[in-house]
């Protein structure tokens, strides 16, 4: 009797110890896939960011407003997406104009066809804030739980950082390889502008008409097109412009050149009332209108 009872015993001290066993291998390899996950989410979202990273900074500037005293209204470069999944999934079926722009747009465009789809982002993120449960609030100014609804906060974060670091370096006006020729010319004159007094704002880069800045004072809007090509400029340039001070509204229609006019762009932009102007004479601006 004592025998069965050492055996039965020894049976259920195996038994546990097989099941405290498979338990913690369990958690092992639920802790080892879930690290798996959080660096492949952390490291896809670095690389997408740092492989667009110029042409996040050139749509930043495209939809940030700048008010009389320089301060940035970035709403619409930010936007306000659905943070849940169920009403993310509705949102893209739909077609909303949530993820029609902006950071939401590059999510939506670049950073989801990574993942595949919304669950699968999920997935990985859920990962991530298994493995980071905390994160250092920079709008609070503390450390706090990070949340499953703040994935967007996370994305945008990064993307702004990016873009920060390079308006910080002036990447604007290097002549960088991987940056957009016309933009770097474009945030030329957009900064002459703004050193001569005039509100500057930068039209979005879908329909924007012919249009890249519209500068304002007082009565003037001055629609502006900035053209930094070797050749002169020809006629399409100006129909562009003469075009697209009629769809925003302007006052005058100017198209800047660092190459000059041919004589049929001269004729035509007389025609039209187009000022064309060297990149020099730009901090005149107001003098050549007049």
């Amino acid at each position: 009797m004592k025998n069965i009872i050492v055996l039965f015993i020894l049976f259920l001290i195996f038994l546990s110890f097989n099941i405290l066993r498979n338990y913690l291998l369990k958690k092992k390899r639920l802790k080892l896939n879930n690290a798996l996950n959080a660096n492949y989410f952390n490291q896809v979202i670095n690389n997408l960011i740092d492989e667009n990273k110029y042409n996040l900074l050139e749509e930043r500037i495209r939809l940030r407003n700048i008010d009389p005293y320089g301060n940035e209204d970035l709403k619409k470069w930010i936007g306000n997406p659905p943070l849940d999944l169920k009403d993310i999934n509705v949102n893209i079926k739909k077609g909303s104009k949530v993820f029609k722009e902006g950071i939401p747009y590059f999510w939506e465009k670049v950073i989801l066809k990574q993942f595949e789809s919304p669950e699968l982002f999920f997935e990985k993120w859920r990962s991530y804030v298994k493995v980071n449960p905390t994160i250092e609030d920079e709008i609070q100014c503390t450390k706090r739980d990070l949340k499953i609804e703040d994935w967007f906060v996370f994305i945008a974060s990064k993307i702004e950082k990016s873009c920060l670091y390079l308006l910080k370096n002036d990447y604007l006006n290097k002549n960088n390889k991987n940056y957009n020729k016309g933009i770097n010319f474009e945030n030329h004159c957009m900064n002459i502008l703004i050193n001569s007094g005039w509100i500057v704002k930068v039209t979005p880069i879908t329909g924007d008409q012919g249009v890249d800045l519209i500068a304002t004072i007082n009565e003037f809007r001055i629609c502006i097109q900035c053209k930094n090509h070797e050749k002169a400029i020809g006629n399409k340039a100006v129909q562009e412009i003469s075009a697209g001070k009629l769809y925003w509204k302007g006052t005058h229609a100017v198209l800047v050149s660092k190459s000059g006019f041919t004589k049929s762009a001269h004729k035509l932009a007389k025609a039209n009332k187009v000022k064309l102007i060297h990149e020099s004479e730009l901090k005149d601006l107001k003098k050549y209108i007049n």
